[in-house]
């Protein structure tokens, strides 16, 4: 997989946000070093435990934010999160109960595909919004 690169274009103007983006960015790179590195499964189900982690609290201090400043889309963003919380939740349970580097190879590449598409499309809506 390719190293996800934290740029100022995926700023979303909410230092806390943009914070947890930074955070998550750092912890798909590692957990994919460590596939690299064929680290032990134990490990890499830490480090997944703990990006689920960030991604649940992540989604709730965003939408916190939508509703405080009133964002019209708050309704369909959050129905977005929820269908990846569901996807990775998924996912996690598998690799919990097999250890299988696929499921968490895979709980990358949806977050890697959160950071691309959910952020870079459906985060910067509210951007207008959140950052006045």
């Amino acid at each position: 997989m390719t190293v996800k690169i934290w740029t100022s274009d995926y700023e979303v103007g909410v230092e806390s946000l943009d914070a947890d983006h930074i955070m998550i960015f750092s912890l798909i790179n590692h957990i994919d070093d460590a596939h690299q590195s064929d680290c032990d499964k134990q490990a890499i189900g830490k480090m997944l435990k703990v990006l689920m982690q960030r991604a649940l609290a992540h989604f709730k201090r965003e939408e916190a934010f939508m509703r405080k400043y009133n964002y019209p889309g708050l309704q369909h963003h959050a129905e977005e999160h929820r269908e990846i919380i569901k996807d990775l939740q998924k996912l996690y349970v598998a690799y919990q109960d097999t250890s299988n580097v696929i499921a968490s190879r895979a709980i990358v590449r949806i977050l890697c595909s959160w950071l691309e598409e959910h952020i870079m499309k459906s985060d910067m809506q509210y951007k207008p919004y959140l950052s006045k």
